[in-house]
């Protein structure tokens, strides 16, 4: 039984309240209560979690066909497609080995073949597609292929190598350090093909094996990556599946962070090595797609050469100290996305929140029901997301990972914060098998995850020097994969920019421990590097925490925020949150390019784009400023001139053109 306060000590206007909740708990009723009180279920299956795989005979409507091989064990195919959206190439279309013939192959300038072995009959009519004028990108392809590739199969493999690129056209543009290779690499030996890139050894010296070859064949072009690359960029993005569930790092808890340990060579990861693996194919793709000019669109927003990914984690805190940070957000017209922690609550005082919450917007006698707690009320919540804001789950985990998303998901849902964000951080970055985490979120509706972290003693050389920059190898997002190589419905955003890693704001023992103004440098020369070298989504994490502590720590934590969005403001990069980033990357990767046709005497290219309405930022469209040393005059939207900015992305230059929602005929001249 609850004891009753002292009558004479309770004031008026709490005794109005107390009387008004208990009357509207009442009126709920015991039945109403536990239904409200109710653990809810996921909202989706865990069957509904994965991309629908390709089925079926595609129509010829575009330049380029990607074979996906279910003979691969994994089989990486599929990502093999999300590789080519996020490079920018829509123009393509899938089918399964087992779906092709010689009639349907023809119809395609560019084939690209997945990792796996070929029966004589599909190794038979790949060589007859190349001999017969087609070009093929095959991937560790079956040695039956080997003559047609240009190579003489060796028999070997390599484990431990590089890859480091040749002085060749198609390798232009892209970084000349070595990059890592976490599959085996076949080893050939040249005969006939041109090497575009070699096999390095573990110090970046180059052996005499090719990684990446390109040859004629007949009438044909037939090129050669030695290895799986998109099992390759899983794994550099996502890090060891060998190491889940495992502590390797030092910092208690098993993070996404244990995945990179002695995974991630720190002498190369202020370079995106997924990144620079991916342009590297795009510009032979960009080469091989046929006769006419190929078709992209840029990464980022609006053209924008960088974008900050805004976010910052909030534990049990009030809404002042949540305005106080959306406050520095607003002076560069950003948005930032809050992931937040509602204090500990039992269901009953959950119950009576709402109820006052409810009462407060009674229009009589709702002014003596105001909640005067101070937490983030769902009219708090409405107000932060009309002005572009998110706020979404910080799960906490440590009792499992199935158990606290659902633990916190119902919490949030019950405190009518709902309905959830799409995008989410779990509390620590706490992380469950290789994506276990990833399916878990995927049930809750949550399609971009932002856990994947840089921070911690992993990032420190032995030398005792502190490392910046790509842990995950990547400045984009993309879905993530599961071991057998399965699509998930949710994107991986890596937070690159971390508050706690770089200062002492909770004082774990694990962060740099640098000074504001050092901590506001490394912060700024990533940003810059973005914007100079290597187009990127950076996430950034300020924690709102130290808003709440005043002092010292709120101090220097609004000052490094403050001036790191002055200084991306001032290169022109977009500060966003992570919904709106979510939902532009959804835009492009839904979008269209149908009915490619070229015109060889007016060199015109004409097609037609779909572009869906998901964000509010424009995509931009990239065309080549040059194909077949025509350079580009002119291009057209619907009829209308489009001004073009030029834009390089490894050894090709573009122009760049606004592509706005919608249905849009787009010509371009080349004369």
């Amino acid at each position: 039984m609850t004891k009753c306060p002292d009558r004479l000590s309770i004031s008026r206007r709490r005794f109005l309240q107390v009387c008004a909740c208990a009357a509207a708990t009442g009126a709920l009723g015991a039945t109403g209560y536990v239904v409200a009180n109710a653990p809810l279920p996921p909202p989706y299956s865990g069957s509904s979690v994965f991309h629908t795989p390709v089925v079926g005979t595609p129509a010829p409507d575009a330049p380029i066909l990607l074979v996906t091989n279910p003979a691969a064990q994994p089989s990486f195919g599929a990502y093999l497609g999300a590789i080519l959206r996020a490079e920018g190439f829509v123009a393509f279309r899938m089918a399964r080995l087992d779906a092709l013939d010689r009639a349907l192959l023809a119809q395609f300038p560019l084939v690209l073949l997945a990792a796996g072995s070929l029966p004589a009959e599909a190794a038979d009519l790949f060589r007859a597609y190349v001999l017969n004028g087609g070009h093929l990108i095959a991937f560790r392809p079956d040695s039956r292929l080997a003559d047609l590739m240009g190579v003489r199969a060796l028999g070997g493999e390599v484990t431990d190598g590089l890859l480091s690129v040749a002085d060749h056209p198609l390798a232009q543009g892209i970084t000349t350090q070595a990059l890592q290779v976490h599959t085996s690499i076949a080893q050939y030996e040249l005969s006939g093909a041109e090497a575009i890139a070699w096999i390095a050894r573990r110090d970046g010296s180059r052996t005499s094996y090719p990684a990446v070859t390109v040859t004629r064949a007949g009438k044909g072009i037939a090129a050669l990556w030695a290895f799986d690359l998109p099992w390759n960029i899983a794994l550099i993005r996502q890090g060891n599946p060998a190491a889940a569930n495992q502590e390797r790092d030092g910092m208690e808890g098993v993070r996404t962070v244990d995945l990179f340990v002695e995974w991630i060579d720190l002498d190369r990861i202020e370079i995106p090595q997924a990144d620079e693996q991916q342009r590297l194919l795009a510009t032979m793709v960009h080469a091989l797609a046929g006769d006419a000019p190929l078709p992209r669109l840029w990464y980022l927003p609006a053209g924008a050469a960088a974008v900050l990914v805004a976010t910052g984690d909030a534990h049990g805190l009030l809404a002042s100290h949540i305005d106080a940070a959306l406050d520095l957000v607003h002076r560069y017209d950003g948005a930032l996305s809050v992931y937040y922690a509602p204090p500990p609550m039992s269901n009953r005082s959950r119950t009576l929140r709402r109820v006052r919450w409810w009462a407060a917007e009674l229009p009589v006698a709702g002014a003596v029901f105001t909640d005067d707690s101070g937490y983030p009320t769902p009219k708090d919540v409405a107000r932060w997301r009309d002005s572009g804001h998110g706020f979404g789950l910080h799960p906490y985990v440590e009792q499992g990972v199935g158990k606290g998303y659902h633990e916190y998901w119902n919490t949030f849902i019950k405190l009518g914060y709902g309905p959830a964000e799409p995008t989410v951080r779990t509390h620590r970055v706490l992380w469950s098998g290789w994506v276990e985490t990833a399916r878990v979120q995927a049930q809750y509706g949550l399609r971009m995850s932002l856990d994947h972290y840089h921070s911690g003693p992993l990032v420190r050389r032995a030398d005792g020097c502190w490392v910046h920059g790509y842990l995950t190898g990547s400045g984009l997002s993309m879905p993530f994969v599961d071991e057998q190589g399965n699509l998930l419905r949710v994107y991986q955003q890596h937070t690159h920019i971390v508050d706690e890693h770089l200062m002492r704001v909770f004082d774990t023992g694990y962060e740099m421990g640098v000074d504001v103004n050092e901590a506001i440098a490394i912060a700024c020369r990533q940003i810059d590097a973005a914007v100079e070298r290597y187009p990127s989504a950076l996430g950034l994490q300020c924690h709102i925490d130290p808003f709440a502590f005043g002092g010292e720590k709120a101090e220097m934590v609004s000052a490094w925020f403050d001036r790191v969005l002055n200084h991306a403001a001032s290169r022109g990069v977009m500060i966003v949150s992570a919904e709106q980033w979510l939902a532009f990357s959804e835009m492009r990767d839904r979008a269209e390019m149908r009915d490619l046709t070229w015109d060889e005497t007016e060199g015109a290219l004409t097609f037609e784009t779909v572009v869906g309405t998901e964000s509010q930022h424009a995509l931009a469209l990239l065309l080549p400023l040059e194909h077949r040393q025509r350079p580009l005059r002119q291009v057209t939207i619907n009829g209308v001139p489009a001004s073009a900015e030029q834009k390089r992305v490894g050894g090709v230059a573009y122009g760049a053109v606004a592509l706005a929602a919608g249905r849009r005929q787009v010509r371009a001249n080349y004369r």
